[in-house]
This record gives C-alpha cells, structure tokens and sequence, in this order.
C-alpha cells in the first residue's frame, strides 16, 4: 500500500487526465511532496506533450532515487524545451542515495548529446559509486570541456589512486582553462610526487584562476618539494595567486620562504600583506622581526597591522 494517501493521488490522476495542460501543470506543482513516495505519476507526467507540465515534473523528481525516475529525468536530459533539460539535470544532481548509480552508469556512456553526458557525470560525482571510474576516465577525452570538468568531479571524489596521472595530464593539457583549475583542485587527495610536480608546473600556467587553484591545492597538500615554486608565486602578476602562494608558505613552515614574505610586506594590496605576515607568524622567523615591527607600527590597513601584532606576539613565545 502507499505511504501517500489515495485522495492525493487520485487528485493527481485525474488532473494528468485532463484535456487542459494548465490543469495538467498545476496538478504536478500541487502535488509535488508525494514525489519521493509515489513516483509513477511524476514519471508519466514528465512525458507529457505540454513542456509546462514536462518541467514541473522535472522539478518534482528532485533527489528521487527510484530507478524509473532516474530514467526519466535521464529522458529529459534530451527534451526539446531548454528549461527541461536544465531542470532535469538539477533533479539529478539532488540525489543523494547510490541507489541511483546503476540507472546513471546505463546512460551515461551512452548518453547523445555532451548535455546528457556531462549531467549524467555530476549526478554520479556525490554517489562516489565505484563503477564510475572508468567512464569518467573515458569522459577526460570528451570533445566537449563541460564533460571533462564534470569527468574530473567525479574523478576527484572517488579519489582513486589509479586518475592521479590523467588528471595531472588534463592540468598539464588541457586546452579549457576551467578544465585545468578544476584538475588543480581535483589532485587535492593525491600526495605524491606526479600530483606535486603537476600542480608546480601549473603556478606557472596562462591563466591565473589555475594558478590560484594550484596554490591552494599546494597549501592543502603542503608537500616539500612545492617550495621554490610557491616561493616564485609570491611574486605573481595577479595578487590572488600570490595570496595564495603566501598562505600555502605557512602551511610548509620553512625558513626558505621568509625573504619572499618579507618582501610581500610591502605589497600594494592589503590582503598580500596581511597574509604574509601570518605566514611569517607560522615560520617564526626571528629575521622577519624588523620587517614585521614596521608592518604592525606603521602599514596604513588596520587588518595589516593587527596580523603583524600577531606575528609578532608568536616570535617572542
């Protein structure tokens, strides 16, 4: 027997019957609450030949495990209304329980369209089902770089020893900026000595966004091996890859980076200079004293002042 009582779905029933699409419509948007324990109406509804009744059905679908649901919203990932589509993939992304994962794997290989395949790859990214690891390899050649940003999503989840190296090859190669900064963050489980190696290379890379994501990688990771890098990025052209740089400095903790923080102090941008002196606080380098005095005594922003206060309290300690 249903959880959900009959008057409810036989409201629901015979609005669906009705000749009147809006009747139709508002009957979905009405009883959407019973989605989760009486899909089958939902999913006949989202084959509706009105694309007002396609959507709300979309909508009502949000997060709901059932195999046929998933498939229909599969479905709708290639309907002729924009709107649709776009609510279908949001449905999917929802779902929280790996129940869903064997009707995604069906599809997602299959999938026509990059839309289809790069929603199908989200969906799947949060289950962290281990089934999908080898589409989401075969998904980092996509022609399509929203495909291979969504192949790394779910490549970074399932944190597989075996995507390290892909994915340090998309951070290398890739031709979609987007593509690289999310293969940056996705390395974020990968302490080893090809993930280091790839996310230094990127410091270096055209555009500043992966730089960043490399840097804050590179603090997460705090590996050695990143210092000379990270201590060339304090000097980057843009400040929020040398803010970055500098906060992974103090991750490391290593005497090396002192000159290069000390440096930052003088920095035109603010948030620069307050970072580098927490750093120096991390480091407790009691060359950086001087330096530090100066930025608590004298530096025109308040937060400046009172990081270096700070830094200086811990090199007395």
């Amino acid at each position: 027997m249903s959880a959900v009582a009959d008057p409810e779905l036989d409201a629901l029933t015979r609005a669906l019957a009705d000749p009147d699409p809006a009747v139709r419509r508002l009957g979905v948007l009405r009883a959407a609450d019973l989605a989760d324990d009486a899909p089958a109406p939902f999913v006949a509804a989202t084959r509706d030949a009105d694309a007002g009744v396609r959507l709300e059905a979309a909508r009502a679908l949000e997060g709901v495990a059932d195999g046929a649901a998933v498939d229909a919203l599969a479905d709708r990932l290639d309907d002729a209304d924009g709107e649709v589509r776009r609510a279908a993939a949001e449905s999917l992304a929802e779902i929280l329980d790996e129940a869903a994962g064997p009707p995604l794997l069906r599809r997602v290989t299959a999938a026509p369209t990059p839309f289809a395949r790069a929603a199908l790859l989200a969906a799947l990214r949060k289950l962290r089902v281990p089934g999908a690891l080898a589409p989401a390899l075969a998904a980092l050649d996509d022609a399509d770089p929203a495909v291979r940003r969504e192949a790394v999503g779910v490549l970074a989840y399932l944190r597989a020893p075996e995507a390290v190296e892909p994915l340090a090859g998309r951070l290398a190669a890739d031709p979609d900026a987007e593509v690289r900064r999310t293969a940056a963050g996705g390395l974020g489980y990968a302490d080893n000595g090809r993930a280091t190696a790839a996310l230094v290379a990127a410091l270096h890379d055209a555009d500043w966004q992966v730089r960043e994501a490399a840097a804050v990688t590179l603090g997460k990771l705090a590996p050695p091996a990143a210092m000379a890098g990270l201590v060339a990025a304090v000097a980057d052209s843009n400040w929020q890859v040398a803010v970055k740089a500098a906060t992974a400095l103090g991750r490391l903790a290593e005497a090396a980076a002192v000159p290069a923080l000390v440096g930052a102090l003088t920095h035109p941008v603010p948030n620069l200079r307050k970072e580098a002196a927490a750093a120096l606080g991390t480091i407790g380098a009691p060359d950086a004293a001087p330096a530090l005095g100066k930025a608590a005594a004298d530096d025109l922003d308040v937060e400046v002042r009172k990081a270096a206060g700070r830094a200086l309290e811990r090199l007395r300690r």
